[in-house]
């Protein structure tokens, strides 16, 4: 007597490729580019840096009283704040670095949103007035505060006490400190080959929800955590200012199910240099369509682990249609739309629908390059230890 065969249930229908591969490589990919941060030494670096550069942002005057800096983990272009390459005006004059961070520092903290004024849901307008005294710097007699007033102020003050920097921070080396559009990245190394990128961003501060909100206030707890304030971030034109909920996100982020947070991580690292591109979205739009789905589909589905693969593949095809769309909603802010005005959409979900269609490819060549890295810092840690070594050791004759 012959059984019936048993089916094939971990086949995805659209590339042919098996389910349990495409969840090890996210596996994979998760491990290698978490594997950077660990090690006693390495966070010990980190958390000198961060040091460092918080000292040289504090010399900065005039800031806001008991201000507070908001430090992200990540670059000002990975997807975690509601900017584009459009908005930043430039292209960041370093590479990408495994291990990069975000600070935002607020030059100027507004009580409530009812002092500025909002031409859309998406930005709002900073009236010059609402900064008495200003820096002498900023000379212009605009009716507005605008981003790249600020900037023009901000960064180089911060680039001057950069270059004002002592020994006395040694181990750590500054390797390059650039203005980029209304930004800036710090660039430092220790003695064992680590880099370490700090963009640092400044913004304004505003205590309250933006008109028209939803959705935040679920996440705020009995102990005012976190905080109730929204940012406004550079976004360059007419003097506008975009909407933006970093302080709220990480919040999220930092409770997002390890199963989706993996989903993101290889999402970011295939897509992202896709959507940074000249007239890109950005890759924030990954994040933002990882939460819609979390809107509607059940948490014991996204929960599970073995589940990864189908929710990665999932959001590829829901990326595709938002780009086909020209529209992707923020679930945060009623009529701001991510995507509105991009004229790339057809472009952005041809390339996304090759990704859906060689999941397996395109994941293997994110892991490899993830292996590179690593390969790359252990070889250089290799080679200052044997310097080390050839520096400390002496010969005598017999």
């Amino acid at each position: 007597m012959t059984s019936s065969a048993r089916p094939l249930t971990d086949v995805d229908f659209c590339s042919g490729s098996r389910i349990e591969e495409i969840n090890k490589l996210l596996e994979e990919l998760e491990r290698r580019e978490s594997g950077t941060l660990h090690g006693r030494e390495v966070l010990q670096s980190c958390v000198q840096a961060k040091d460092l550069i918080f000292s040289l942002v504090g010399q900065i005057r005039p800031l806001p009283s008991s201000n507070a800096f908001l430090l992200l983990s990540g670059g000002l272009c990975s997807g975690l704040l509601d900017v584009s390459p459009t908005d930043l005006g430039t292209s960041s004059p370093f590479i990408s670095y495994s291990i990069s961070y975000t600070l935002l520092v607020p030059i100027l903290r507004l009580p409530s949103p009812d002092v500025l004024s909002q031409p859309c849901p998406c930005h709002y307008l900073v009236p010059r007035s609402l900064w008495e005294p200003p820096p002498p710097e900023l000379t212009s007699d605009a009716e507005h505060l605008t981003p790249h007033s600020i900037a023009q102020w901000f960064l180089p003050s911060l680039l001057s006490a950069v270059s004002s920097l002592s020994h006395s921070f040694l181990p750590l080396i500054l390797e390059r400190a650039e203005q980029w559009g209304n930004c800036a990245s710090i660039l430092l190394s220790e003695p064992s080959g680590l880099l370490i990128r700090f963009d640092v961003v400044p913004v304004v501060e505003v205590q309250g929800w933006p008109s028209g909100a939803q959705h935040l206030d679920d996440w705020v707890n009995e102990d005012g955590i976190p905080p109730k304030v929204f940012h406004l971030l550079p976004w360059g034109a007419e003097g506008q200012w975009r909407v933006g909920f970093p302080g709220v996100e990480l919040y999220m982020r930092r409770y997002i199910h390890p199963t989706l947070s993996r989903v993101l991580r290889a999402s970011m690292a295939v897509l992202g240099p896709i959507l940074q591109k000249h007239g890109g979205p950005g890759p924030y739009v990954l994040w933002i369509t990882l939460i819609h789905a979390c809107e509607r589909l059940p948490q014991a589905f996204l929960c599970q682990g073995q589940n990864a693969a189908l929710c990665f593949l999932g959001l590829l095809e829901e990326l595709s249609l938002s780009f086909l769309r020209g529209s992707c909603p923020n679930p945060f802010l009623p009529g701001c739309d991510l995507l509105l005005g991009s004229t790339q959409g057809h472009y952005l979900a041809r390339k996304v629908s090759e990704v859906r269609a060689q999941p397996v490819y395109f994941l293997r060549e994110v892991v490899r390059e993830a292996k590179e890295v690593v390969r790359g810092e252990k070889m250089e840690k290799e080679d200052v230890e044997e310097e080390k070594e050839e520096r400390s050791s002496s010969c005598y004759p017999s």
